[in-house]
């Protein structure tokens, strides 16, 4: 039953075959910048239980399974029989998914196991099956670490398996693009890289992103090559296709998107910004996005609060470099739009993203504009992006309102400007941390 998915479980013939021929793990031995992922360090592999996995497409979500369940090979942790890697790609029903799971189970005798069910989001009512294996007490003895690229769908589908996930202090996981540290740890031979250096890598990270397969195209070529922007297009499009929406409406929401920048919009005025869709679909598309990982939205910040306001207009961001360089080319060949992007737009966008990524994040409006606020252990941290040669004393009168205030600058030179503390953009970055 289970030869179908030979081809993602050649450990079972053999290690150092699986090692060199594995699709996922093959195609990074044949890249010049190889990631290894480590987000598995926090899983503990003795514990038995349903785990989860969530992150963009094309992320490297599958591939950091493959080197998790290489990592358990090395160290023994589990027989080599005892270890399934299932991809939901051919599995089409609830049906198929339960007898495939049943059949390894059983197979397993009640020993330790491990199993990778890989975009499980795919399987119609998958989460049943999961449930019902689990009351079964399947995974008595097995880790099952589940995989999607719909975070939301995938959260609201594990609330319904309380106490059926296991004792483990720590059961969900999230993959993101690599960030701008990861990205300079990978590429830069320097162990203390100075701001020139960085300076050169975050010019390049703007171009390339976190997505590997686009750092490597930059490294080796000298550019992002044109079948790297497709391959994304198209998984954004698929994803969307099967999700029942419609590309027409998905290029409308990313025309006004693109067009507004960085300026907050409510969804009332985005729909009528784009004139053929509603608020509701506005609503219901920009959600999707959100749960991909293609887009942020930043809520208005309130202070006394410390929350973000559920009416008011927000801000709009892409999640990474890489993949709003491939919306913009996708809009211009489809001549729904020819946008120039902004270095600047690039760069604040960047900031918020790298900062959502560590905790709760929003933008501030009063008399003037803040374009980030951080909440750093309920504490409020205020940042302005001037990615500009001069800074104009004027456009910092809201940001000295905060005690803790920060302006990232293009300039080399840390220090404060108008008694603000003032660094780089790309040290800023490169150090930041939870």
């Amino acid at each position: 039953m289970l030869e179908k998915y030979a081809n993602h479980n050649l450990f079972q013939e053999d290690v150092t075959r699986f090692e060199q021929m594995d699709p996922h793990l093959h195609a990074l031995s044949q890249l010049k910048y190889q990631y290894h992922f480590h987000w598995w360090e926090d899983l503990n592999l003795d514990v038995p239980g349903i785990y989860m996995l969530t992150g963009g497409r094309q992320v490297g979500k599958s591939t950091s399974c493959k080197q998790l369940i290489q990592h358990c090979l090395q160290h023994q942790r589990f027989k080599t029989d005892h270890i399934l890697y299932l991809t939901c790609d051919e599995i089409y029903d609830a049906k198929m998914l339960g007898k495939v799971l049943r059949y390894f189970i059983e197979a397993c005798q009640d020993e330790n196991f491990f199993l990778v069910i890989d975009e499980i989001t795919f399987v119609p009512n998958w989460e049943r099956v999961i449930k019902a294996i689990a009351d079964e007490g399947g995974f008595r003895k097995g880790l099952c670490l589940i995989t999607g690229s719909d975070t939301l769908i995938l959260k609201e589908a594990v609330m319904s398996f309380p106490g059926r996930r296991g004792t483990a202090d720590r059961t969900d996981f999230h993959l993101y693009p690599l960030s701008f540290s990861a990205y300079v740890g990978l590429c830069c031979e320097e162990k203390n890289p100075n701001d020139k250096t960085l300076f050169a890598y975050f010019k390049d990270y703007l171009k390339c992103g976190g997505y590997l397969r686009a750092v490597n195209d930059l490294a080796v070529h000298g550019e992002v090559k044109q079948g790297t922007f497709l391959t994304y297009e198209q998984w954004i499009r698929g994803d969307f296709l099967k999700q029942g929406k419609r590309e027409d409406n998905l290029l409308a929401i990313f025309q006004a998107l693109t067009t507004i920048s960085v300026s907050q919009i409510s969804y009332s005025a985005l729909s009528q910004k784009i004139g053929t869709l509603g608020k509701d679909t506005c609503i219901d598309y920009c959600s999707l996005l959100e749960r991909m990982d293609i887009l942020m939205r930043l809520k208005a910040f309130d202070q006394n609060k410390k929350q973000g306001f559920p009416k008011k207009a927000q801000k709009f961001h892409f999640c990474d470099p890489f993949i709003y360089a491939t919306i913009v080319q996708w809009l211009a060949r489809e001549e729904a739009a020819h946008i120039n992007i902004e270095e600047s737009t690039l760069v604040e966008a960047c900031v918020a993203a790298h900062c959502h990524r560590l905790g709760k994040t929003f933008y501030f409006k009063g008399q003037g504009e803040v374009d980030v606020i951080r909440l750093k252990n309920n504490k409020i941290q205020a940042i302005e992006v001037k990615w500009a040669e001069q800074i104009r004393p004027h456009d910092l009168k809201t940001l000295k309102t905060f005690k803790d205030a920060t302006i990232l600058t293009k300039n080399p030179i840390s220090g404060h400007v108008e008694g603000i503390k003032s660094l780089p953009v790309y040290r800023f970055l490169y150090e930041l941390k939870a």
